[in-house]
């Protein structure tokens, strides 16, 4: 079992410095070096790939429910916005260990990416009020490198290294530790896909995992910006995919198989929601949801998400929104994942 840390604060300082202790020899992430920017003549290609729904953990036939965690702490938060790492912590270990059916955290976490990987960890920081907290991504590093995953083969990423740097991540391109920056123009060539095209970030492209970690937010179109919208930041050309609410395009990204393919876990960092005035927000519209939402699946993720928003909204007297999140229904009908706890084992655990 991986060690718990104590019960105490822990500064993000210390929390920086644990997670990347004893790696300065470390070599460099391969397949998650800064490329240089893509030209913007390149060539088109056809994403190939059945659309299959995402592999849950554990299988247990044709008929198995997609297993989802909400795992809430009553000491999440050390203030009104700073995620407690051994909450944390202790919350993703809960999550890992239900979602892969094992009563050992540590085999769990290897369920998730080895030795041989390059873990990309995808955050969300495009506001600068509610974004993925680094107590979160860093404590899935941490895991994953207590897991036998090396340091320089694991990065934090974003679309933009501005926008890591103003949601209080150091950025860390040549190591030694965890790498983290951002896209930064760096794209692939036009690829086609169901009804949209788009130009892949080459981290996306050159990574063998994917650990994608949203924020719980409301978007003013699309409903909900969770864990298939996340993607928007792993693409050249977010603003043609807003038609229609978002719908069909958002269900079609995370169908995309160089995502759908290569997504072994999704945290959805709710230690804080937004509830309305989304993507960016307002600070009376969030609220301290103290929880993080775990799964193999972004449509199960998704819908739970969309849940605790809605049950915050109905709390202050506003307006359903889910009517505007008809992209995970549509994700629920091309094979994606299930929309409706019918289809999941959930797994709602208070930890304090």
């Amino acid at each position: 079992m991986p060690n718990r840390d104590a019960e105490r604060p822990v500064s993000r300082r210390d929390f920086l410095r644990n997670v990347g202790a004893g790696l300065a020899g470390a070599a460099l992430l391969g397949s998650c070096k800064s490329p240089s920017q893509a030209s913007g003549a390149a060539s088109t290609r056809i994403a190939q790939g059945p659309a299959t729904a995402q592999a849950a953990a554990p299988a247990a036939g044709p008929t198995a429910k997609t297993r989802a965690a909400i795992l809430r702490h009553s000491g999440m938060l050390m203030d009104e916005a700073t995620p407690s790492q051994p909450a944390v912590l202790e919350a993703l270990d809960a999550g890992v260990r239900y979602c892969f059916g094992t009563d050992d955290a540590l085999a769990a976490w290897r369920q998730v990416a080895g030795p041989e990987d390059m873990v990309a960890i995808k955050v969300n920081c495009i506001s600068g009020l509610i974004y993925s907290n680094p107590e979160v991504a860093l404590g899935i590093a941490q895991r994953l490198i207590e897991a036998g995953v090396p340091a320089d083969r694991i990065l934090i990423w974003e679309r933009d290294s501005g926008e890591l740097s103003r949601s209080r991540y150091e950025i860390n391109r040549d190591g030694p530790g965890v790498r983290c920056y951002g896209t930064d123009g760096a794209y692939g060539e036009w690829i086609r896909h169901r009804s949209i095209s788009v130009r892949l970030s080459r981290i996306v492209e050159e990574a063998t995992v994917i650990i994608n970690v949203p924020v719980l937010k409301n978007h003013g179109g699309a409903g909900v910006t969770l864990s298939m919208k996340n993607h928007y930041g792993s693409v050249a050309n977010p603003g043609d995919l807003h038609a229609n609410l978002c719908n069909p395009a958002c269900a079609h990204l995370a169908d995309i198989p160089a995502i759908r393919d290569k997504t072994r876990l999704i945290v959805c960092d709710a230690t804080r929601g937004l509830c309305d005035q989304g993507p960016v927000g307002t600070p009376d519209k969030i609220w301290p949801a103290k929880s993080l939402i775990v799964s193999t699946n972004m449509v199960a993720v998704d819908t739970l998400g969309l849940e605790m928003i809605e049950a915050e909204r109905a709390r202050r007297g506003l307006v359903t929104i889910a009517p505007h999140a008809s992209h995970i229904v549509t994700a629920a009908e091309i094979g994606l994942g299930p929309n409706d706890r019918a289809h999941m084992d959930v797994l709602e655990l208070d930890l304090s």
